[in-house]
């Protein structure tokens, strides 16, 4: 397989020194959970498309709701202390209810005092609308935007089909800005139904879209929405490079800035057997010091500990340096109502990292029905599924410099190797496991010579090394 072969030709050893640790937080919500109304036919499930967003260390997000008949009648919205607690300071105990008939009344912004709703409207944090925002012949409150946003200064963009438009904080018009607030776009910047922008990151000057052409790669295209024009400097004539080689067909599941200093992004690609992450720096071209010549191969379908798993069509979750990619069992039979969140993370080498210990970790289970949607922020990871939340903690404990050197050399093994795997050791071993490249737990032993290796299957594969000092080496090894 291409995958193997590329890691052969670049085959290193990787000496782990960071451990992560993964734990429910029992202070959030009960034990660890917080529920968000009431699951009926009423109130939809939590999910991307109601938008979470945090205000600080509090949460903020809204569920849409309807009648009896099952017809739209608005959305009800929430924030959550960090404990998982309602705000009693915001709207009524907590709670916004918006009776409306416009769908587009999820939110775009909020901040402590206010949030902005996409059907135009200004709310206030007591839960009143602000009667004197914006203006109703304003194309803020019409439905044709892609997207809005606010700027730093508190300005806001609509970013609309042909145009982009620009409101000051009132919601009136920004007058100096393009003709009497709209600026016109260059015709290949035009959204149309092949060729579509979804935004990933903006700053006061520039826009990032990811738009993918009919039957095409994806790209990041960096807009001036000052100017109507793309940055020419920016990749490729203001579009990104950041092709993925995996076989077709390759769906794309999303991208996530690294760096706000410099946007720079991580892509994360699948095609049901394979995924691949990539990068692209802050000129818009690929990063090759990324992975193995830019890019990290994962086995997208997978099994661990006999469950069977692909990886969920989610954005990399990143947490400082290390990006973090979500997975759901599925039973091929349809004989169980329950699926397990499965989490691999891997550093920017392109090493697999360790989560509670293993390569894989099952956080929870769910319904099968249940959509489910993970953020990571600050130091929590969020899962939201149904009208629920799970809040979990990352812990990272790091050896010492002069650990880590002592530790380089300490062990080695002749790779690849056959079957029988000895280990040169300086330290006392406590413990050796050998994962595959799934993840799964090939072999287990606390001898460290004469290891019989013949029931494994030649590929690559991770040894994890824990010493009596409960300090762990991480290799990758190939059986031949």
């Amino acid at each position: 397989m291409k995958k193997i072969m590329t890691a052969v030709l670049a085959l290193y050893f990787a000496y782990f020194y960071t451990q992560i640790t993964l734990t429910k937080d029992l202070t959030f919500g009960n034990n660890g959970v917080v529920e968000i109304g009431t699951r009926t036919n009423s109130m939809l499930q939590l999910s991307y498309y109601n938008t979470p967003t945090f205000q600080g260390d509090k949460l903020f997000l809204n569920q849409t709701t309807y009648n009896g008949s099952n017809n739209f009648i608005g959305r009800k919205f929430y924030r959550l202390n960090n404990n998982g607690t309602l705000d009693s300071t915001f709207g009524n105990n907590g709670e916004v209810s918006v009776v409306t008939s416009i769908h587009e009344s999820d939110s775009f912004y909020s901040d402590s005092n206010k949030f902005y709703l996409n059907s135009g409207e200004k709310y206030l944090s007591s839960g009143q609308v602000e009667t004197g925002f914006g203006n109703i012949n304003s194309s803020l409150t019409t439905s044709y935007h892609h997207y809005k946003i606010v700027l730093p200064d508190g300005k806001i963009i609509s970013r609309n089909q042909q145009s982009i438009s620009k409101y000051d904080p009132t919601g009136l018009p920004d007058a100096a800005f393009g003709n009497n607030g709209v600026q016109t776009l260059i015709s290949s910047l035009e959204n149309t139904s092949t060729s579509f922008g979804d935004l990933v990151y903006y700053d006061n000057d520039f826009l990032y879209e990811v738009v993918i052409n009919q039957g095409g790669q994806p790209h990041i295209r960096k807009i001036n929405f000052s100017s109507g024009n793309l940055d020419s400097s920016y990749g490729q004539s203001g579009y990104s490079q950041f092709s993925s080689t995996l076989s077709n067909p390759v769906l794309y599941c999303g991208s996530s800035v690294i760096s706000q200093n410099n946007t720079s992004f991580i892509h994360n690609y699948k095609n049901g057997t394979d995924g691949q992450l990539t990068k692209t720096n802050s000129s818009g071209n690929v990063d090759n010091t990324f992975g193995i010549n830019g890019k990290i191969d994962y086995s997208d379908s997978y099994v661990f500990n006999g469950d069977n798993y692909s990886s969920a069509e989610n954005k990399p979750l990143l947490y400082g340096n290390y990006i973090f990619l979500i997975s759901a069992s599925y039973d091929l039979n349809g004989a169980t109502t329950l699926t397990k969140i499965g989490l691999r993370g891997y550093d920017q080498s392109g090493n697999q990292i360790f989560i509670n210990g293993n390569v894989h970790d099952v956080l929870q289970e769910i319904n099968l029905t249940d959509t489910f949607y993970p953020i990571i922020k600050d130091n929590y990871l969020y899962i939201f599924y149904d009208n629920k939340i799970s809040r979990y903690i990352f812990n990272q404990s790091i050896l010492s410099i002069n650990t880590v050197m002592k530790n380089k050399d300490s062990i080695n093994f002749s790779n690849p190797f056959k079957d029988v795997l000895n280990l040169n050791n300086d330290e006392k071993i406590k413990s050796v496991e050998i994962y595959d490249e799934t993840g799964r737990l090939a072999l287990k032993t606390n001898k460290a010579k004469n290891i019989d290796t013949s029931s494994l299957n030649k590929g690559i594969y991770f040894i994890k090394i824990t010493t009596e000092l409960n300090q762990i080496i991480s290799k990758k090894g190939i059986k031949n």
